[in-house]
């Protein structure tokens, strides 16, 4: 300890603070035992505003708790989080309606709760002045390992409670990203939401997924967001949804299609995206109409993922005709996963030959798809070698997880994918 008391304070208090952040959620209890080591970490400890700044809503949080730990906060914004999924909904709303004393300072808010749902139409404020995050998504409720055995094939099916949420009414001016998940908003809300974006067009940031009925309702206009730059739509189940927003500073886009898509119908998405650059495509590789919709609107796209989330499918897929089709002319980055055939993958990169600098796909591509007529592999093979061969770009095989952050099962499927070049082991993990 010696040499720790000649410390610079600023650099001690940055080093516990540190410390105390790298437990959280436990980070107030740790606080109290590093307080605990000598009177000077216990002054320095108490005297760290940025220390006590995140309030935890858990299932053993008293209310009267945040007295002293917002205290000892002094004027600095805090941030809310409500990511203890065995907390009661009861518990829950009883604390945030203590810490909502203090909602003048909330900066950011983050519920990943099984009744998020009514914990944002009941507990969070309409009134946030300071608020520059909202992310709320609602969690399957977790079964006890007793009944884990009898309910493991059937995960809980959550409905949205009869609750209205309030848009037209909250109003958070600071608010930069907004993340929304499972969060239905109803055809009745869908007016109300919409309004309630164009109020909060300083977004940088906005996240939906399934968010929408499987009938959304849309109406007969479009949300201008000039500042936002990251937009991802996930899961919806009409392509109307996609002229909700116009992005006119997009960089990044991410687009799901729900697998209860089954027909598109062709939208005039005018230049809601047209600025984006780092485009990504889930669920679009059997969709020649909907790929070929939502490129013709992104011109200006240099890095592109296509994900197919079923690569077991014995459907021809679309990509590779499609991205000849509907040639982008900035393309440097192309990373695949879906394709039907190596050989057709060939004749894309030839089309962008000496534009494309990076190529990816992945491994179980290699294979063939299950019901395939074609028993000579050599044309594969030779195509393959000749992108290995390749200066111009640099070319890589992808052992990713799937779109959902999940591990494919079909390496050791040889009925799916045969004469795989990848042995499966390891393969799918997270790095």
């Amino acid at each position: 300890m010696s040499r720790v008391q000649y410390l610079p304070p600023e650099l001690l208090s940055y080093v516990l603070e540190l410390a105390c952040i790298a437990e959280a959620p436990a980070q107030v209890q740790v606080a109290h035992i590093l307080g605990k080591v000598s009177k000077l970490w216990r002054e320095t400890v108490f005297s760290t505003p940025a220390i006590w700044t995140t309030v935890y809503i858990s299932k053993t949080g008293d209310p009267r708790s945040f007295d002293v730990p917002l205290l000892r906060s002094g004027v600095l914004p805090v941030d809310v989080r409500v990511v203890d999924e065995a907390t009661k909904l009861k518990a829950a709303r009883e604390q945030l309606e203590a810490l909502a004393r203090h909602s003048a300072r909330w900066k950011s808010v983050e519920i990943s709760h099984p009744d998020a749902f009514d914990l944002l139409g009941k507990a969070i404020p309409l009134n946030l002045p300071m608020m520059h995050l909202l992310a709320v998504k609602i969690t399957c409720q977790r079964l006890s390992p007793s009944l884990m055995y009898f309910y493991s094939g059937f995960p809980e099916s959550r409905f949205a409670p009869d609750i209205d949420l309030g848009w037209k009414s909250r109003l958070y001016p600071s608010l930069r990203q907004l993340d929304l998940c499972d969060i239905e908003v109803r055809r009745s809300e869908t007016e109300d939401f919409l309004d309630f974006l164009q109020a909060h067009d300083g977004l940088e940031r906005l996240a939906l997924k399934n968010i929408w009925e499987y009938d959304p309702y849309t109406p007969p206009r479009t949300v201008v967001l000039p500042k936002l730059k990251d937009l991802e739509l996930r899961g919806f189940s009409s392509s109307e949804v996609l002229r909700w927003i116009s992005a006119p500073n997009i960089q990044k886009l991410v687009v799901e299609q729900s697998s209860q898509l089954r027909y598109w119908t062709t939208v005039d998405i005018k230049s809601n995206y047209a600025t984006a650059n780092d485009v990504t495509l889930i669920r679009f590789s059997t969709a020649p109409d909907a790929l070929r919709n939502v490129l013709s609107a992104v011109p200006l796209a240099s890095h592109l993922k296509l994900v197919s989330t079923d690569l077991r499918a014995r459907y021809s897929f679309c990509a590779e005709s499609t991205l000849t089709e509907t040639e982008l002319p900035l393309l440097a980055s192309l990373h695949i996963q879906g394709i039907a055939s190596v050989p057709r993958l060939k004749a894309v990169v030839e089309t962008y030959q000496g534009r494309l600098r990076s190529v990816k796909i992945h491994c179980l591509d290699l294979g063939l798809p299950e019901g395939s007529v074609i028993n000579d592999y050599s044309e594969r093979d030779e195509a393959l070698e000749w992108m290995k061969d390749q200066t111009t770009f640099k070319f890589d095989i992808d052992h990713s997880p799937d779109a959902f952050g999940e591990r494919y099962q079909c390496h050791e499927d040889q009925t799916c994918r045969k004469k795989m070049l990848c042995p499966g082991e390891g393969c799918g993990t997270r790095p």
